[in-house]
């Protein structure tokens, strides 16, 4: 990937944050100083992660980073735009990145426009970024769709081919042919049949048209009852996964004239997580800790915090603040915590490395409150992290209370 920075960088690429430990799966790499409103173009390769949903973006002092990676010849490339924005210091002022996966000839923008700085904007120096272009996939360029029919325990066709034909929010497919032939026999009674095709991008698919017609264009003499009983048809995008399903129950004639179809309109349709991750926004999270009050609750260890919702995880988050005793008997710890939309909260898991002089913990409850909503979600606990106390865990998975 080329990616372009100004200052000391980090970059991770995922619907997920990336620690140190995992450089096996995506690409942690640091890039150092660029003038302001440069454009700098470097070259890495990595894993292939698909269609990127999001991404993450930091910097740290010089040498703050372990585990660096050469940047290398590229399979991917990225730039990232600095806007002319002064500033002293390691504040860096991001305008936006651009991905381009040269393998899979896709371009996605991460737009930002603000300051990672200790000292500017929300003083946050990572941030987690996400697709700005929604439309990821080039409606011009070709993708691919699994067709999956399921006949009924009435007659079906001996001869012919079915059509298929896609009606999406941006377009409509080609007539899809769904063969049937001696050596491979389909739409028998009761069957599942699977069909692979690739067609152009029809986005959100709304309606399908579905006919029949003689095998190779050969005329022929059906019978006047003659049909195929279609149960149901469900037609899967590939590329994200998005699933789209026809409750169908309908006979359609065997006919020689293309023009005698049946419209079935979508009767539900299943989103995938990548499809759903690409309109997620970021979100700050305020994050408030409460330590319990009895004698030797606070602990000296290091915390980290990850948040579980229906949109996914926010991915682990080490809970620091400089200068700061954190964790103290009876304190309350306030922190902000920046990623993707979560959606509805489901749990949060709190940990700590069992560090210091007196790591044990006793937490009496986190609450989460998501800025964008004003939503606050408590989840109690009044249990020990302690080895040598309670059930000597030193984590706790907590659920919500209404």
């Amino acid at each position: 990937q080329h990616i372009t920075l100004g200052g000391v960088g980090h970059l991770r690429i995922g619907s997920t944050p990336v620690t140190v430990s995992s450089l096996s799966s995506f690409p942690f790499i640091t890039i150092f100083f660029s003038d302001r409103n440069a454009t700098d173009v470097f070259k890495f390769s990595s894993k292939n992660v698909g269609d990127i949903a999001a991404i993450c973006v930091g910097h740290c002092p010089k040498d703050g980073f372990t585990g660096r990676q050469p940047l290398v010849d590229a399979d991917l490339v990225e730039q990232v735009a600095c806007r002319v924005t002064y500033g002293i210091g390691p504040g860096w002022h991001l305008e936006y990145i651009d991905v381009k996966d040269e393998t899979m000839s896709k371009s996605f923008r991460f737009q930002c426009d603000r300051w990672l700085a200790k000292n500017a904007d929300d003083k946050q120096i990572i941030r987690e970024l996400a697709c700005a272009n929604n439309d990821i996939l080039d409606l011009k360029e070709r993708t691919s769709y699994a067709i999956v029919t399921v006949t009924s325990d009435e007659k079906m066709p001996k001869q012919g081919e079915c059509l298929d034909n896609s009606r999406g929010k941006k377009g409509r497919s080609k007539e899809l042919m769904m063969e049937n032939s001696s050596k491979k026999r389909r739409f028998a009674q009761n069957a599942t049949d699977v069909f692979k095709f690739s067609s152009k991008n029809v986005g959100d698919i709304a309606a399908i048209c579905v006919g029949h017609c003689p095998k190779d264009g050969r005329k022929f003499s059906p019978k006047p009852d003659s049909y195929w009983h279609v149960k149901e048809i469900t037609v899967t995008e590939t590329e994200l996964g998005n699933q789209y399903i026809f409750n169908c129950n309908a006979k359609i004639p065997l006919r020689n004239k293309r023009d005698e179809y049946k419209v079935f309109e979508c009767a539900k349709t299943i989103e995938s997580f990548a499809s759903r991750a690409r309109s997620l926004v970021p979100v700050k999270y305020e994050v408030i800790i409460v330590t319990g009050f009895e004698k030797g609750s606070g602990t000296d260890a290091n915390v980290s915090l990850t948040m579980y919702g229906s949109n996914g995880d926010s991915g682990k988050h080490a809970l620091k603040q400089k200068m700061r005793n954190l964790f103290e008997r009876g304190k309350t710890n306030r922190f902000y915590i920046e990623t993707l939309d979560l959606g509805e909260m489901k749990k949060v898991r709190v940990e700590h490395d069992n560090s210091g002089l007196s790591p044990g913990w006793l937490l009496e409850r986190v609450e989460v409150t998501n800025s964008a909503t004003g939503v606050t979600t408590i989840f109690p606990c009044g249990k020990w992290l302690d080895k040598k106390r309670g059930d000597g865990e030193t984590w706790r998975e907590l659920y919500p209370v209404y």
